[in-house]
Formats: structure tokens, sequence, C-alpha cells
């Protein structure tokens, strides 16, 4: 703050003597007078028309101010002073960069992505995470009757090219299912068939919004049936 302080006191004295420096000379006094002279008959004209004199005045002010030293010195070092300021802040908030670890290790879990043939997947696993399935050919049934669901962020994503996917859910689940396909069809929890042909459909059960036990299905292909039924 004082080096702030400083400058400004600084350039004020430098502005200061340029003032009196410039009404020191007969041409500048004279030059001022002219320019003062049109900034009046500007404002007389109403400010409407006048734009022409307004600029003219304030360009022989300009031209006055910037043919003496003490202004352009006062100039030179405020941009000098900007220019280093500037440079010393961004200097600064780059200096120290704040790192954070973590002290346990990453747990990581890798899953093969079976392209080709018939499968069925079954999950039992305690606590659900969730799936992002790859599949080129086949038929896929995955059941997730005996898998305990924990919060409302479940989600299982399957995207294939060819073939059906059926998946079962527990009774008390309640399920949100968004299907994509060129052609084929949708079966959902005991509703009638929709066939699809190069549609996308998106089907909840009732309580899907209020359950707390819930997951959301997106299953995306190219030619292939999708049946979801609840055990």
């Amino acid at each position: 703050m004082r080096k702030v302080q400083f400058f400004l006191l600084v350039e004020s004295i430098i502005f200061t003597l340029a003032f009196f420096d410039v009404l020191a000379s007969q041409q500048a006094r004279s030059l001022l007078f002219i320019a003062f002279v049109i900034l009046g008959l500007w404002y007389l004209l109403g400010r409407r028309q006048g734009n022409l004199l307004l600029l003219t005045g304030i360009y022989l002010i300009f031209l006055v101010f910037l043919l003496n030293p003490f202004f352009i010195f006062g100039i030179i070092l405020l941009i000098v002073y900007i220019f280093f300021n500037f440079f010393s802040r961004y200097q600064k908030q780059n200096q120290y960069t704040h790192l954070v670890f973590e002290d346990t290790a990453l747990a990581v879990k890798r899953d093969k992505n079976h392209w080709f043939g018939n499968q069925d997947h079954h999950y039992d696993q305690f606590g659900y995470e969730d799936i992002n399935m790859i599949r080129l050919f086949g038929n896929d049934v995955i059941d997730l009757d005996e898998t305990i669901l924990t919060g409302r962020d479940n989600i299982f994503v399957v995207r294939k090219t060819f073939g059906k996917t059926k998946i079962i859910v527990p009774i008390d689940v309640e399920v949100s299912l968004s299907a994509s396909s060129i052609y084929g069809s949708v079966r959902f929890m005991g509703q009638p068939q929709l066939d699809l042909r190069n549609e996308n459909v998106s089907l909840s059960s009732p309580n899907y919004l209020q359950s707390h036990k819930r997951i959301k299905i997106v299953v995306n292909s190219i030619l292939g049936d999708v049946e979801v039924v609840s055990v």
C-alpha cells in the first residue's frame, strides 16, 4: 500500500510540473485558450451537432500536454509501473503450487469386456457398483436379483451391436430404462411390447423418483431386443 501511495505522490508531482510548464509557454497557453473556446462553443450549441468541435478541443488539449517532457515522463512512468506491478502479481500467483495427495492407495477394479457369445451375468455382491458393459455380438442375461442396492445413484449401462439383453431386478427395486435401437423391441416390467425403429424410449416404474432403492438402466444397440423383468 505504501508503494502505491509513493507512486501516486511522484505522479502528482510530475503532472503538476507539467501543468506549470505548459502555463509558462506562450504558445501552449494560446492553444489551451483556443481549445477552451472551442469547447465553450460545443457546449453552447447544445452538445448535439458539435461532435467535431468536441473532438477538436480535446485534441488540442492532448497535443499541448503531449509535447511537454514532464507529461511524457509521467506517462512512461505510469506504463512501467503498471507493467511491473502486473508481472510481480502474476509471478507471485504462480510461484506456489498446492498439491494434495490421498494418504491411501487408489482401489482399482478391472473387468474384461467379452465382446462375443451368449453370456449370463450374475451379480450377487453386497454393495452395488455401477456397471458399464460393451458387447459386439451375443445375448445377455443380467441377474441383479441378489444384489443389494445402496443409495439412489445406481447406473447400469450396456452398449452392444447385435443381440438380446434381458435384465432381472429385485422385486422391491424401482427401475428407469432408457433404450435406443435402430431395429428392436422393448419389454418393460410386464408391459406390452414396444417396437423401436431408429428410436429412443424412456420408461420408469411408478415410484422411481420417490424410491431410495432404484436403478437406472441404459441400453444402446443397433439390432436387439431389451427386456426388464422383476422377480
